[in-house]
């Protein structure tokens, strides 16, 4: 149990300081965006220079296979929920993900075994000592959720709310 709390906190690190970094940078693409990441058959895009991540534009559904362009010794993936103004959701733990030299991870092999429940989330991608940054929308079957808009996310992530 020890080992699964390090695990956890080194991902949220690298969550962290990858998010600090790209502030820390001049907003281009190449720096949020290094590599291509495919979630459930659809490829994330930048959808204008200077924004803060990829989207993936269609709703994906929980058992998503995400996929990067070529293996990585290790592979880690953190989603954060967002809240309906776009901040990150609160009491709720980052959904984590890892694989060992690969190139692909399904996104219900959460570290925790929970499945990402539905609603709008930002995704720090981590292979290659580079982070892709994406937002992608788990469906929502029932139409309950409310999701926060690309703008909403865009400036929690700036502090501007």
């Amino acid at each position: 149990m020890k080992s699964y709390s390090h695990v956890i906190q080194l991902l949220l690190m690298l969550g962290l300081l990858s998010g600090w970094a790209a502030a820390q940078e001049p907003l281009d693409t190449a720096g949020i965006y290094p590599f291509k990441v495919t979630v459930g058959g659809q490829e994330a895009k930048m959808q204008k220079k200077g924004d803060l991540f990829a989207v993936v534009a269609k709703p994906i559904k929980t058992h998503a296979l995400l996929k990067i362009e070529k293996q990585s010794d290790l592979l880690i993936v953190n989603a954060f929920r967002r809240e309906e103004d776009g901040t990150v959701a609160n009491g709720t733990t980052p959904a984590a993900m890892f694989a060992q030299k690969a190139d692909q991870v399904k996104l219900n092999a959460t570290l925790d075994k929970k499945v990402l429940k539905p609603g709008r989330y930002l995704m720090n991608v981590v292979a290659h000592s580079k982070t892709s940054r994406v937002v992608f929308t788990v469906a929502d079957p029932e139409g309950k959720v409310k999701l926060p808009s690309l703008k909403q996310i865009t400036e929690a992530l700036r502090g501007e709310q």
